[in-house]
């Protein structure tokens, strides 16, 4: 499935300043940038950790050497974007729980992980045991939405979405009389998102299933 397209920043820009009122001049709309990308900024980074989004879904599978206790996470993860951490047993893929004991010097197939800062700013995956042979790792996360600052980014959220997020909160901060409406638009769309979403990554409802992945099968 192609990954969607949504509309630039600048586009984004433009149709928040009309709304609100500031007319379609380029030099208002510049006056206006700052605060009108914050909104439309905020907006995607909040709609993010609101819904798992179908297409945002991943998945990285990496090779845990023999002695390798650390490893780094995939491009695109941060530490609230992972949902399972699986490693292979050389016959089946099993999830691992979070958390490491107080010792953890043991070695064998790694049975658990944990998220730690390796180093100032850099989280890690960390296990216990730490591995005698080579292991292959997968791991399950929502990736990060792409760069949205300049103004040929594309957004990485439905538009319509950061659209109204960003016009109920620009509303707001210029007290329009109106902002109720878009309001009650923006609750409607979440809602119909976090259905049409519904169950995607969310691994409380499908704990102890067999489900199969493209490069990988987790029992």
């Amino acid at each position: 499935m192609a990954t969607p397209q949504f509309a630039t920043l600048d586009e984004l820009r433009r149709r928040l300043a009309i709304r609100l009122g500031f007319g379609a001049q380029a030099d208002v709309i510049a006056l206006q940038a700052p605060i009108l990308d914050d909104f439309l900024q905020s907006a995607q980074m909040f709609l993010w950790r609101e819904v798992a989004w179908r297409h945002l879904q991943k998945s990285a599978v990496e090779t845990l050497g023999v002695g390798q206790r650390v490893m780094d996470l995939p491009d695109g993860a941060d530490i609230s974007s992972v949902k399972r951490v699986l490693v292979h047993d050389g016959s089946f893929w099993y999830e691992l729980p979070a958390g490491l004991p107080i010792r953890n010097d043991e070695t064998g197939v790694p049975l658990r992980y944990e998220l730690l800062a390796h180093e100032a700013g850099v989280m890690q995956l960390h296990f216990y045991p730490v591995p005698v042979s080579a292991v292959d790792v997968a791991v399950e996360y929502l990736a990060k939405p792409a760069r949205f600052v300049q103004d040929t980014d594309r957004a990485s959220l439905p538009d319509d979405l950061i659209f109204l997020h960003a016009l109920v909160n620009a509303k707001a901060h210029y007290r329009q009389p109106d902002v109720q409406a878009a309001n009650g638009q923006l609750e409607i769309g979440l809602r119909r998102a976090r259905e049409a979403n519904f169950g995607v990554d969310d691994s409380r409802f499908f704990r102890g299933c067999e489900v199969r992945y493209a490069d990988y099968y987790v029992r």
